[in-house]
């Protein structure tokens, strides 16, 4: 068997607003982390990026763009693999709705995550500081 080449595969959107600060929520943690969750088996990036928008923020009708980066790293507390697939995405304004197990979402300044201990904020900043 391949143990090592198995990975939880996310799909991740950098949505930005007129200022360049960076769209991030916390969903079932206390840290900040971009839209976006885990694709379905089968499930084609783009379709897994639209819905997760929709059921997080209730996000319709994203433009997604191009792939910005695709980033992978460990997570110690689950002895597992991420694999983040990171899109530029616009979306028309609209007032977001909070999913299930969102309880915070706002736009920032990526830079101000640069130090943070947690891995999540960790990897905004590094996925996102070539973008702002």
């Amino acid at each position: 068997m391949y143990p090592n080449t198995f990975y939880r595969v996310s799909v991740k959107a950098i949505i930005k607003n007129k200022e360049g600060q960076v769209l991030v929520l916390k969903e079932n943690q206390d840290t900040w982390s971009l839209p976006g969750g885990g694709l379905d088996h089968g499930e084609d990036p783009k379709s897994g990026i639209a819905r997760e928008l929709k059921e997080e923020l209730g996000i319709k009708n994203p433009n997604i763009k191009d792939v910005a980066t695709v980033k992978t790293f460990y997570l110690e507390h689950k002895s597992a693999w991420l694999l983040w697939i990171v899109y530029q995405v616009e979306v028309p304004e609209q007032k977001l709705a909070l999913g299930n197990g969102v309880t915070d979402a706002q736009y920032l300044d990526t830079s101000a995550l640069k130090h943070s201990e947690d891995i999540f904020e960790q990897m905004v900043y590094i996925v996102t500081k070539d973008e702002t």
